[in-house]
């Protein structure tokens, strides 16, 4: 359900050929991009594994979620909300989760080939978080209004649940079309998406968005990724100024060099911890 407005975003669910395939054809894809070039966000259903999204979730909470606070190397997005940059291990480093096969044909569509991950990591909302304020992620490339809005994306953020987006637990609010027209997050209302654990959303940088409320008594943890042209670099949360010790993308050598050479290209920004 999507309150607040009569919009709703387009969701593609991958059909039983598909599945069998483990890709999207041809038509579904271009249904995807036609709908994410519109709308700038789109949610793709249930393509990982429920015991990865367990697994990922046990393992936030063992290894990260005392990071929910006041460090260095940690920032702070919001009221009670705290993203985390997280290792590319065990259970992380699962291809479902950094390279979804699914999701890449649509990603290569908006952002053409070449694209790599850009940032991985998690933002935490606490209970009791409050709603965010609206931002875009940092995806204009010019002063002029105008002129971002016509170009095609540069960059764009996927979001996996390690918990249920919904009204207990806080979702993102959209303003759909805002990529296009960022004047529309005044005159409009925002749609709060439900996004099922094993299902994903994603959105292009420049769309205006804004976590709402955390309204239950869990950590709501969402993996959150990067994709970006090659050439474009986020200043936004990770420079030297405002965020020195945050790194984007942390890997390991050993799992680098034993990766295929597409998934090597995809994390070439990857360093060490």
């Amino acid at each position: 359900m999507e309150p607040h407005c009569q919009q709703t975003i387009s969701r593609i669910t991958p059909s039983e050929a598909e599945r069998a395939a483990g890709a999207l054809g041809s038509e579904t894809v271009e249904h995807a991009s036609q709908s994410f070039r519109k709308e700038g966000a789109l949610i793709v259903e249930d393509i990982v594994d429920a015991a990865v999204i367990v697994r990922a979730r046990e393992a936030f909470a063992a290894a990260y979620s005392q990071f929910c606070s006041e460090r260095e190397d940690v920032a702070r997005v919001g009221g009670r909300r705290f993203m985390i940059t997280v290792n590319l291990e065990p259970p992380f480093d699962d291809p479902q989760l950094f390279a979804n096969p699914y999701l890449l044909p649509v990603l290569n569509a908006a952002l053409d080939d070449g694209f790599v991950l850009g940032a991985f990591g998690i933002v935490c909302s606490l209970p009791s978080a409050p709603a965010q304020h609206q931002h875009e992620d940092g995806g204009n490339l010019f002063p002029q209004p105008g002129l971002n809005g016509v170009l095609p994306a540069v960059a764009i953020t996927v979001g996996i649940p390690l918990l249920e987006m919904n009204e207990a637990h806080g979702t993102t609010a959209l303003w759909l079309g805002s990529h296009r027209d960022a004047s529309r997050a005044l005159k409009e209302a925002a749609i709060e998406p439900v996004v099922r654990e094993g299902s994903c959303i994603f959105w292009d940088f420049r769309l205006v968005h804004g976590g709402t409320p955390n309204r239950s008594n869990l950590s709501r943890p969402l993996l959150y990724l990067t994709y970006c042209r090659p050439w474009f670099v986020e200043y936004g949360n990770f420079n030297a100024k405002n965020n020195p010790k945050q790194k984007p993308v942390l890997a390991s050598k050993s799992f680098l060099s034993g990766l295929s050479e597409q998934h090597q290209r995809l994390l070439a920004r990857a360093q060490e911890g």
